[in-house]
C-alpha cells in the first residue's frame, strides 16, 4: 500500500517562549506547511495594538482568564472554556480586560504568525 489515505507522521516541537514589550508571550507548540498551534498569554490590561487581518481562519480555545476579542467591530467577551473560530480576513484585535493573565491555544490555517 503507497502513502495515499495515511496520514503523515506528526512530530514533537520544542516550545520556545518568546515575550514581546506588550506584555504578551507566545509560544509556537506546532507548526506544518498547513497549520500553526500557538500558546499565547496575555498579560492584565495589555493588548494586541492594532487592528490586523491575514489570509486563512483562525480558532481559539481559552485556558485561563478573560479575553476580549473583537471581530470586524463586534467585542466578545471569552473566558475559560469558550471556543472561538473566525474567518482571519476579517479585522480583528483583542485584549485582556480582566485582573489575571490570560492564556489561549490558537490554531491559524494558514500559518501567517512565524
Amino acid at each position: 500500500m503507497g502513502t495515499k489515505g495515511r496520514a503523515k507522521k506528526g512530530r514533537v516541537q520544542k516550545a520556545r517562549p518568546v515575550p514581546d514589550d506588550e506584555g504578551k508571550i507566545l509560544e509556537v507548540l506546532a507548526r506544518s506547511d498547513n497549520m500553526e498551534g500557538i500558546l499565547v498569554t496575555v498579560a492584565p490590561g495589555s493588548d494586541w495594538g492594532q487592528v490586523y487581518s491575514h489570509r486563512g481562519e483562525e480558532i481559539r480555545y481559552i485556558l485561563e482568564g478573560q479575553l476580549e476579542v473583537d471581530i470586524g467591530g463586534e467585542k466578545t467577551l471569552l473566558g475559560k472554556g469558550d471556543c472561538l473560530w473566525h474567518d482571519s480576513e476579517i479585522p480583528h484585535t483583542l485584549r485582556n480586560p480582566g485582573k489575571k493573565k490570560a492564556v489561549y491555544f490558537v490554531v491559524i490555517m494558514p500559518p501567517s504568525f512565524s
